[in-house]
């Protein structure tokens, strides 16, 4: 909003100092973003509160600095509209709209311009003046903040009607070039014939006054905040009265901003026919009345107040306060009707007080703090975790726990994939945010599309968040009220794109694969002392059609699939529109993760040396090496202590060599060769006979 300190003047003796206004209008909530000269005096551009939708005006504004001041404000009274039988049929068929009052007013001979004050106040908001009945309700806007609208009289045909929009209703709202179609069940304001406004947001061209007008008809109105902000959205039309509106408006002004209105066209040579004419549901003021307590005041602004102090600042806001005879302590604390729709509890009344006496004016200290909580297993268990992280590269993002069908549609899943079916809300305002997320690897896979458009190739990233899974598709009428209508489940994700650590002059870096993932998960086993494996990919995961077929696995955990990691799909990183970088991405249950773990108990070594063998077995390309692995160790004897990987030779043919270290070790005494090499022929007759139908052969 912008007010020139000329006409602020008008509604109270401020500070006339730049900097010292500026100062006060900071200081009290009210953010000066931009200050100019526009030839005349200052004009500063405020930043309002968004849930204060009586700032919106000269009036609002003066009220907040008399809160500190204490000078007093001045208000344009306006004309004493008479309310009685109405100039023109009225009707409203909606409890949408509290109080709707028209004036018909008739231009006199000499009609003039309105006057200079009036129009200077106009200029300084940057607003041109369009003619005496647009400037009179601007003017009357930006003083009282009360929108109001005049229709030119001779356009209306029949009743003005306050009502909700039918199915298929258009208008052509002001400005506009084409009709456009209303949604059903828009409070509109409307004759026999068409509609005159969207109420609350902006006229129409069929009604609109003109130079050539003799007759308006004048509303002054209070309509549900609801209705105006779904109306000014759906029509993506925002006006000064939607902004004012849509906060909630002061049931009890639209009479006196009508009246001013008339004050300022009868000055202008118009002439007022007849009554006001009013319906409605009835203002809703309800008289809430909120009890302070004058000791709870102090001590929570650590400020020693007396009732009469406090009743003195908050009179200045407006409210009506009064000492409870039954108790010298609570203060009755009267609403008035324009903080209605923000003020409820004691709490918001401290506020008051603390812009009246002054932020800066209160004591400043640290509060007592206490000793806390040591932190829990699971907390330092998940430290322990990003020390890992953190040490192999990675940085921590955040993503949104909602997103839109676009996300959906990237992974490119069928309706009858588990990930299709999300938690919605409904009437979402923004369609991109409508679906609580069931999997983390759409949002991964945009944060890299993000990055690569702006040349950053090299990413490691990784988030704890929560994915949303619907229990089932019963409708909320049938399900059980205390069953969660989804399941909820913590993950930590990770990404990795580019190359998977930086080049440096001891050597080229690596492209990141799923091998650089499978290291990240040994390192958290041994870490966290789980015993979490790499092992053969699971088709039934929800992610696995999402990841490459042949270059994915499956984290294990006690003989349970815990998480997936692999590369990201080919047509997952088209339709993402990655051409530079190939990313590997890995999604572990957080639950299993930061169970309670043991590291592995020490072992002294044996005095005696162990005997090591080698054994190189071919195996087809689709044959997994920890297949043998797993083999060798579970059928060797008891003094075979490990099994290894320590060589890979591939024959571009289909075939690879794989060497496995067999490590044997007695706890008592010395391991004799001759049972030794028994053992491995048994072993190697053992491998044959399970894997050679596979086609693995010792070399």
């Amino acid at each position: 909003m912008r007010i020139a300190t000329d006409v602020l003047q008008r509604f109270i003796a401020a500070p006339t100092d730049q900097q010292a206004l500026r100062h006060l209008l900071d200081d009290t909530g009210l953010e000066v973003k931009r200050v100019e000269h526009d030839g005349v005096s200052d004009v500063f551009t405020l930043e309002l509160l968004a849930n204060r939708g009586d700032h919106r005006c000269y009036e609002g504004v003066a009220r907040e600095l008399d809160g500190r001041l204490g000078v007093g404000i001045r208000v344009p009274a306006g004309t004493a509209l008479q309310v009685g039988t109405s100039p023109w049929p009225l009707r409203c068929e909606t409890a949408l709209c509290s109080t709707y009052s028209a004036t018909l007013l008739t231009r006199g001979e000499a009609q003039r311009a309105l006057d200079a004050a009036s129009l200077r106040l106009l200029a300084a908001a940057g607003i041109h003046s369009l003619g005496p009945a647009i400037d009179a309700t601007n003017v009357a806007n930006l003083e009282l903040g009360q929108p109001t609208h005049a229709f030119d009289a001779d356009t209306l045909v029949g009743a003005v009607t306050v009502r909700l929009s039918l199915a298929g209703e258009s208008a052509l709202p002001l400005f506009a070039e084409e009709r456009v179609e209303l949604p059903e069940g828009t409070l509109v304001i409307a004759d026999d014939e068409k509609i005159l406004a969207i109420a609350g947001v902006i006229g129409c061209e069929e009604s609109k006054t003109t130079d050539a007008t003799t007759r308006l008809l004048l509303e002054s109105a209070t309509f549900d905040p609801v209705a105006v902000r779904k109306a000014s959205r759906s029509l993506g039309i925002y006006t000064d009265s939607s902004a004012r509106f849509e906060r909630g408006s002061d049931p009890e002004r639209a009479i006196a901003g009508a009246g001013r209105v008339v004050e300022l066209l009868e000055a202008a040579g118009w002439r007022r026919e007849g009554d006001t004419g009013v319906v409605g549901a009835g203002p809703s003021t309800t008289g809430r009345v909120v009890t302070l307590s004058t000791s709870a005041a102090s001590a929570f602004l650590d400020v020693d107040l007396q009732p009469a102090e406090i009743a003195g600042r908050l009179q200045r806001y407006g409210f009506d306060v009064r000492v409870d005879p039954a108790d010298a302590d609570r203060l009755l604390c009267a609403v008035p009707s324009w903080r209605l729709h923000d003020v409820e509890f004691a709490a918001d009344l401290y506020e008051e007080l603390a812009k009246s006496i002054g932020y800066n004016e209160t004591p400043q200290g640290l509060p007592p703090v206490q000793l806390g909580a040591p932190p829990s297993d699971r907390e330092l268990r998940r430290d322990k975790v990003e020390e890992v992280l953190l040490g192999m590269g990675f940085y921590e993002v955040f993503t949104d726990g909602f997103y839109g069908r676009d996300s959906v549609e990237l992974l490119g899943i069928e309706a009858d994939h588990p990930l299709h079916h999300h938690v919605q809300t409904l009437n979402a305002l923004d369609r991109a945010y409508s679906m609580l997320k069931n999997n983390t690897l759409a949002q991964a896979v945009q944060a890299v599309a993000v990055n690569e458009r702006r040349r950053v190739f090299d990413l490691k990233m990784y988030e704890w968040t929560h994915t949303f899974h619907p229990i089932d598709e019963v409708l909320p009428a049938q399900a059980d009220p205390a069953r969660p209508p989804c399941r909820e489940r913590a993950v930590l994700w990770a990404m990795v794109s580019g190359n998977d650590r930086q080049r440096s002059w001891s050597g080229t870096a690596r492209a990141a694969d799923p091998l650089f993932l499978k290291g990240l998960v040994e390192e958290l086993a041994v870490t966290l002392g789980l015993d979490l494996l790499v092992a053969a990919a699971d088709e039934g995961h929800p992610l696995a059609s999402c990841l490459h077929p042949n270059r994915q696995a499956s984290v294990v955990l006690d003989g349970e699939v815990v998480g997936i990691l692999g590369e990201v799909h080919p047509d997952i990183r088209d339709r993402a529109k990655l051409k530079r970088t190939v990313p590997v991405f890995l999604e572990i249950d957080a639950a299993a993760l930061l169970a309670r773990g043991s590291r592995p108990a020490y072992i002294e070594p044996s005095s005696f040396q162990p005997v090591v063998r080698s054994l190189a077995f071919t195996l087809p390309h689709r044959m997994e090496a920890g297949e043998v692995r797993s083999w060798l160790h579970a059928s060797g004897p008891d003094d075979l202590a490990s099994v290894e990987v320590v060589d890979l030779y591939d024959h571009g043919d289909g075939q690879r060599t794989l060497t496995y270290e067999l490590v044997f070790r007695h706890e008592g005494a010395q391991v004799s060769a001759d049972a030794v090499n028994a053992a491995v022929d048994k072993l190697v007759a053992s491998v044959e006979e399970q894997f050679g139908h596979h086609g693995v052969k010792l070399r």
